[in-house]
């Protein structure tokens, strides 16, 4: 096989592989763009603390493994969680949903 069909085939796997993180790429300039960016971070934290949970491994500065230090994974996806929803509770669409304005 030629290099340009290997390198192309990695790509696609690459595409494969990454596609919520390429999709979040995608969203951010369209969160900025309508002003919903508290909205999407505290999703984005959401999602994030989610994926450190099934993957046993937190970040926060340094990446912290569960079987190494349970309670400080557990604190850092905690804070992650709580930040998350509470952004979420008072971000503009669930405000304007909730209160009317």
């Amino acid at each position: 096989m030629s290099k340009l069909r290997l390198t192309k085939e990695k790509n696609m796997k690459d595409l494969k592989r990454y596609w919520r993180a390429i999709l979040a790429l995608f969203l951010m300039p369209i969160a900025f763009y309508f002003n919903l960016v508290e909205f999407f971070f505290a999703l984005l934290f959401l999602f994030w603390s989610i994926q450190g949970i099934k993957s046993g491994m937190a970040t926060l500065i340094d990446t912290v493994l569960k079987s190494d230090s349970p309670v400080l994974f557990w604190t850092i996806n905690i804070m992650w969680i709580v930040i998350s929803l509470m952004s979420l509770t008072f971000s503009e669409p669930i405000m304007t949903w909730y209160y009317g304005y």
